[in-house]
């Protein structure tokens, strides 16, 4: 039995529309995302064969991240009009094969997947992601997989425990809360400057997320960790801006996006 093979009676795929049109753009025939991003997606088709298969692309922006902090994502070229048009050239085809996509106006496609990964998981379904984005991997659970592709390394599958060996001991849920700290530059997110993952891995194992650093701020200094008085200080003086790139980086899974994401429509 292969690593992504489980007993269990229904299996959702979830394909990272915009990631895998970005990647095929950029590795596959030039300046064309169409065959590309169907080789990928019968290929995953084949290797998966799930019950359920949903695409998620992103809106035009802005999002709701890009009106909390404007600069998000700010240093980010702006995307070849042939790009986008190749992305709705994949839409009709989609539609033609009589396969579901979602856009959800305002929510990043990593929303939606994380919302239908959610709402899978509820029901009782197994979920697999398949996407080249890193970022998906806060969502990874006992029921929820993630496969990330790269043009720089070979695909690797993740699951629980790889997630936690690559984050270092940290738990797929804590995710956003170390890149709180630490910042996220493919985003454009600064974290809180001056703390480094030298300092964020041992906070976050002592007291599990950013609110339970926050809640026993005073006892920072006493970690074994370097600088430990100048991290309490920059934690202190950076409290705001730790929240906030928490949202940022926060995928979201629930609230008013549900309504737009009715697993129940894609079964």
């Amino acid at each position: 039995m292969n690593d992504y093979e489980q007993n269990i009676s229904e299996h959702l795929m979830i394909f990272d529309g915009h990631a895998v049109a970005f990647y095929s753009w950029f590795t596959s025939e030039p300046n064309r995302v169409q065959p590309g991003f169907f080789s990928l997606f019968e290929r995953a088709i084949n290797k998966y064969n799930p019950d359920h298969v949903v695409v998620a692309f992103d809106p035009p922006p802005p999002t709701f991240r890009h009106l909390i902090y404007p600069a998000y994502k700010a240093q980010r070229p702006p995307v070849p009009a042939a790009l986008l048009e190749g992305c709705e050239t994949v839409r009709r085809e989609l539609d033609s094969q009589g396969i579901r996509y979602i856009t959800v106006p305002g929510y990043e496609a990593d929303d939606v997947i994380g919302t239908l990964s959610k709402q899978a998981e509820n029901s009782g379904m197994q979920t697999t992601i398949v996407t080249s984005d890193l970022d998906l991997l806060q969502l990874v659970s006992p029921s929820v997989q993630v496969e990330v592709f790269s043009q720089y390394w070979p695909t690797r599958f993740f699951d629980v425990a790889r997630t936690i060996q690559h984050f270092n001991g940290i738990d797929p849920i804590r995710i956003p809360d170390y890149k709180a700290l630490v910042g996220d530059s493919s985003d454009n997110l600064p974290g809180v400057r001056g703390i480094g993952e030298t300092s964020a891995y041992p906070l976050l194992k002592k007291y599990g997320d950013l609110e339970g650093i926050y809640a026993d701020l005073e006892s920072v200094v006493d970690l074994p960790i370097r600088g430990a008085k100048r991290v309490q200080n920059l934690l202190r003086e950076n409290e705001e801006v730790a929240f906030t790139m928490k949202t940022l980086t926060t995928i979201v899974c629930d609230g008013e996006i549900e309504e737009s994401c009715q697993l129940v429509e894609i079964l």
